[in-house]
């Protein structure tokens, strides 16, 4: 079952108009990232911002702002002047699920105040599990393994409400299964739990895979 993680490209409302009579760009462009450096979403943004110069004619800037489930990145964008110079890059998880599931803790209205401006990039996410002490090798073997044992296989992600969370479960209730959930902290990191019987398996892009043994 393929699944990818879509990256989203967000700004403040009122942008739009607040440069209509200005050329835009005529000044740099920050664009602030809710992960880590080294994170998927953050090396696919590095990529396109290199990309973004020459063509604007203008400096990308890329921040990382990782926390709070993607809020505070989220925020920092909102508040900043609405003129288009400083946009977010978001996934599902941030973008989606985090003004959902977390509303009550952004100070703003991300409905009223935060508005989606293209679909950037998709991020090929895989089922990675360890080889330390766990049988299954193949994807049939897991569920079959994980069938056999309700709620005893667990598997790490970078947080509740997280874009990885979701597409696990959503796995698990396609698979019929029923797995244990346990947060880490950080996309980028590599997360030695991950690596462990205690936490055999996560769902995860291909960037934090090669770090499953």
């Amino acid at each position: 079952m393929k699944r990818l993680a879509i990256l989203l490209l967000v700004l403040a409302v009122g942008s739009a108009t607040a440069t209509a009579q200005d050329k835009y760009p005529s000044k740099p462009i920050k664009v602030v990232v809710p992960f880590g450096p080294g994170s998927a979403t953050d090396i696919v943004m590095r990529i396109v911002a290199e990309q973004m110069r020459p063509i604007l004619g203008q400096p990308v800037l890329v921040e990382n702002k990782p926390g709070a489930f993607g809020i505070l990145a989220i925020e920092e964008m909102a508040r900043s002047r609405p003129d288009g110079y400083t946009l977010q890059i978001g996934n599902p998880g941030t973008n989606v699920l985090t003004p959902i599931i977390y509303k009550k803790k952004f100070k703003i209205d991300y409905d009223k105040e935060v508005i989606l401006v293209t679909r950037l990039s998709e991020v090929p996410l895989v089922l990675g599990a360890t080889i330390k002490d766990f049988p299954p090798k193949t994807y049939a073997e897991f569920i079959t393994y994980a069938k056999a044992n309700p709620g005893k296989v667990r598997y790490a992600s970078v947080g509740v409400g997280s874009n990885n969370h979701y597409d696990m479960e959503a796995f698990a209730k396609w698979a019929g299964i029923v797995l244990t959930h346990l947060p880490t902290r950080g996309a980028a990191l590599p997360s030695p739990t991950i690596s462990s019987p205690a936490t055999p398996t996560s769902r995860c892009s291909m960037r934090r895979a090669r770090w499953v043994s």
